[in-house]
């Protein structure tokens, strides 16, 4: 049954997908909600996953949960245990990751803050822009040679398989509360994000320069699409999920959060629905079909419209310095020069 905040959303479900035996894939926050699902919807398909996550125990949680319906669910899964909140950690286990993968079709960035309270990460960095930011600049910089040299080997030779060309794709996980965004987004200093202010501002803002990553790195840093190692790159929007993210909201606006916690349990889609829209962007056919249209833009739903976005959203110089800025604090937070 579907819940009613899915009703009319565009459906992308496991039967949809083509078979991705022998593909490889990465996906932070993979052990729980959307994340978990989507990760269990890849390797029912053969796809070998390695899941970025902080805790061990919801990793293998997780994988139990996957044999109820891939049994060889252990033989897919590589678990790699890191703190996005940790920089060192995000630089070490991407360096890993691009030295040991012979391949890499799929960069999937789901893991993130919610709507919770403010806080500090190790690095001190404002929390949801040092996780739902900063780490996936710096795992996409990191593992975007492999990528590259994945797409490569796809369109070596006489291969007119035109899906498969076009099928080595990284996929950030935004939302439509971008729109709720503050309009003083400047993204001209770390101190910007690094000051106190309300948890839905805080997770609004992170959610609005998820999507002006993509964009400006799809216009910017990737290869064309006309060239001979292409990749594709969207962000999404997952709808309305129940996860545990409500229990976030809860913790910052304790009557209204948990009202929202409660009612998410009957109104909200399944975490399954929800990786819809990620698992669609990331192995649909119609986005390598429709590719010039779609390259680097946002999506509320599977094989959905462009151009849904706010206006800042659509900001390209604000875009420019959302990434210049993270460039600037890495390598003055942790030395980590981006390659690309």
């Amino acid at each position: 049954m579907v819940a009613p905040a899915g009703l009319f959303s565009n459906r992308y479900e496991v039967k949809d997908m083509p078979d991705l035996t022998g593909k490889v894939a990465v996906v932070t926050g993979g052990s729980r909600g959307i994340g978990e699902a989507l990760v269990g919807d890849l390797i029912q398909k053969g796809c070998h996953v390695h899941l970025l996550s902080s805790t061990k125990q919801h990793a293998e949680e997780a994988i139990e949960h996957y044999k109820e319906h891939t049994f060889n669910a252990n033989q897919l899964i590589t678990f790699h245990q890191v703190d996005l909140g940790t920089l060192k950690d995000v630089v070490s286990v991407t360096e890993k990751l691009a030295n040991e993968l012979d391949r890499l079709d799929l960069l999937f960035l789901i893991a993130g803050i919610g709507v919770a309270p403010f806080g500090l990460t190790n690095d001190g960095i404002g929390n949801h822009y040092g996780v739902n930011n900063l780490s996936q600049m710096v795992i996409t910089d990191g593992l975007l040679d492999l990528l590259k040299k994945t797409s490569g080997l796809k369109n070596k030779g006489a291969n007119n398989d035109e899906v498969e060309k076009f099928s080595t794709r990284i996929i950030s996980e935004s939302s439509e509360l971008h729109r709720a965004a503050p309009g003083d987004v400047k993204c001209e200093s770390l101190e910007e994000f690094c000051v106190e202010r309300d948890a839905a501002i805080l997770y609004n803002r992170s959610k609005l320069m998820n999507i002006l990553f993509i964009r400006h790195l799809a216009l910017h840093h990737l290869p064309s699409l006309t060239s001979t190692t292409p990749i594709l790159a969207a962000s999404v929007h997952p709808g309305g999920v129940a996860t545990e993210q409500e229990k976030g909201a809860a913790q910052a606006y304790p009557i209204l959060g948990s009202v929202l916690e409660a009612a998410s349990k009957v109104l909200f889609m399944s975490r399954e629905q929800g990786a819809e829209s990620a698992l669609w962007a990331g192995v649909g056919q119609s986005f390598a079909q429709r590719r010039e249209e779609c390259q680097g833009r946002y999506f509320t739903e599977a094989d959905g419209k462009v151009d849904t976005e706010t206006e800042q959203a659509k900001d390209l110089d604000l875009a420019r310095r959302a990434w210049e800025l993270g460039e600037r604090v890495l390598k003055e937070k942790v030395g980590y020069v981006l390659k690309h």
